[in-house]
């Protein structure tokens, strides 16, 4: 009840529908779009499928889902018009985690949050810029784990091809592009292991490894703003066509991606409504 869904349904305008996949934009003839839509189920088995036309569309699908709609529409032919900016400038926000062992005098709490609410802030070292979120590990039980969500200025930006056979879009990141993740967040944790006398725990994340550089939880980019878009998200090549979300932010934005995104929506909305709705 504190949301933008919930406002937006208080207007008793809108209307939200889950299990809904879009899987194809169409442009028509008079220049409305059209969405092709499955419905899924639980387990993600295509149950129905059906089309939605609009005069405006916005997307908001983050930087994987928006980034996949357009480059398949510009591939297919089916938007001609989009740049070949869509698609490009991923980045991960510079992520990797990473955990310390504690002395046994130097305990976390057997009871934690769910989500961080402290870090390290060291992102205006200009040498080497971290900020690192103090990531709870709520067991239920004394770990004497520090456990970190590290964001970094990783510079190295992948992007999103179309493969023709499979219908499927692809990114092309590699995993030796996160090397200078790892670098920059080892630079600060040594830091700290040399001051408490502690080390790292390789027992948390797989093969003995002391970072978890295999995964990603802050997505961005893909239809920069700017490049791929206007400066408020409206999307070169077609008009009547907004992004909203994360697929804006060039690859790397800092503390916390959402915050940043929230407040450029509403920025670009604000001048959508005056001048493109009104």
């Amino acid at each position: 009840d504190k949301t933008y869904l919930a406002d937006a349904v208080g207007t008793g305008r809108v209307s939200i529908h889950t299990l809904q996949q879009v899987r194809r934009i169409e442009q028509q003839p008079n220049g409305d779009y059209l969405l092709t839509v499955r419905g899924i189920n639980e387990w993600g088995r295509v149950i129905s499928e059906c089309q939605i036309a609009c005069g405006h569309l916005f997307l908001g699908a983050g930087s994987l889902g928006t980034s996949e709609l357009l480059v398949r529409a510009r591939d297919t032919g089916a938007l001609p018009g989009l740049p070949r900016a869509v698609g490009e400038g991923w980045g991960h926000n510079g992520n990797v985690m990473a955990a310390r062992t504690n002395k046994l005098w130097n305990t976390t709490g057997s009871l934690q949050s769910t989500m961080p609410a402290m870090g390290i802030d060291d992102w205006d070292n200009a040498a080497n810029p971290v900020f690192a979120e103090i990531t709870p590990l709520p067991t239920g039980f004394e770990n004497w784990v520090s456990m970190y969500l590290a964001i970094t200025k990783n510079p190295e930006r992948g992007r999103f091809v179309y493969d023709k056979a499979s219908d499927g879009v692809a990114l092309n990141w590699t995993r030796a592009q996160n090397a200078f993740t790892v670098q920059s967040a080892k630079t600060l944790i040594d830091r700290i292991n040399l001051k408490q006398g502690t080390r790292y725990r390789t027992d948390l994340f797989g093969d003995g490894k002391a970072f978890a550089d295999d995964f990603c939880y802050h997505p961005l980019g893909g239809c920069v703003l700017g490049q791929a878009t206007d400066g408020y998200g409206r999307v070169k090549g077609h008009e009547r066509l907004y992004v909203t979300d994360s697929a804006l932010i060039p690859g790397s934005i800092g503390v916390n991606p959402f915050v940043t995104i929230t407040a450029l929506a509403e920025r670009n909305v604000q001048r959508v409504i005056a001048q493109d709705l009104g």
